[in-house]
């Protein structure tokens, strides 16, 4: 939601988390850029163009920006109620769902009911379904034996004990952050984006969650 860590110094306002974002994705240069939980607003980067959808999911918006490059592309997208946004993209018959699934322990089966939402909503075969799962590792067995694969983030996408950014709140750590992909797909170069910001002497990261990249290969075909 652009809020501000409990870690940062009290000038720190959300302009100043948008410029860092900017700052993050400009140096990163993904060519798409999935984002959850936002207030209804969404970081400008001027190096890419924001798909014309920005869904609501039970906490916030979602939103997805692509390069200007694959935007001229043939380029559809379809909003999953309360949970998702497709973007196909034609020329390469890849499918990327943003998504911010159900949350908590009691939820799995509104996640699965969610998954299939998603799945069912896609116009060709690949897809790759990233973002905020809220999976718990229980879960994990069961998307692979349905077919997909689900690769563990390197490292953990939530870690409070690295992260305090609200203060009093629960310490753990799990990979609520995921990617899922048809078989075909491959996912390379996956990382967990955790690096911190500082100022004022004050060093804190820019969100409850860390940022996952990685690199998507499809097939020629």
């Amino acid at each position: 939601m652009l809020e501000r860590s409990a870690q940062a110094p009290v000038s720190w306002e959300q302009y100043n988390t948008e410029e860092a974002i900017r700052q993050q994705v400009l140096s990163i240069a993904p060519d798409i850029v999935l984002f959850q939980e936002l207030p209804g607003i969404v970081p400008f980067i001027e190096t890419h163009d924001m798909v014309k959808a920005n869904p609501q999911s039970h906490s916030g918006h979602l939103a997805t920006l692509v390069s200007h490059e694959l935007m001229k592309g043939l380029v559809e997208h379809l909003a999953i109620p309360g949970c998702g946004l497709l973007t196909t993209f034609k020329n390469f018959g890849l499918t990327v769902a943003n998504i911010h699934l159900s949350p908590g322990k009691g939820e799995t089966k509104t996640r699965r009911d969610q998954l299939s939402a998603i799945i069912g909503g896609c116009p060709n075969e690949h897809i790759a379904i990233i973002g905020d799962t809220n999976t718990r590792n229980s879960e994990i067995k069961q998307i692979r034996d349905a077919g997909l694969l689900a690769p563990t983030p390197p490292e953990p996408t939530w870690d409070s004990f690295k992260n305090r950014f609200y203060l009093g709140s629960p310490r753990f750590r799990a990979n609520f952050t995921r990617c899922f992909t048809h078989p075909d797909i491959q996912v390379t170069d996956l990382k967990v984006i955790d690096s911190p910001v500082t100022q004022e002497s004050k060093t804190f990261r820019l969100s409850d969650h860390f940022a996952l990249y990685g690199t998507l290969v499809v097939p020629k075909s």
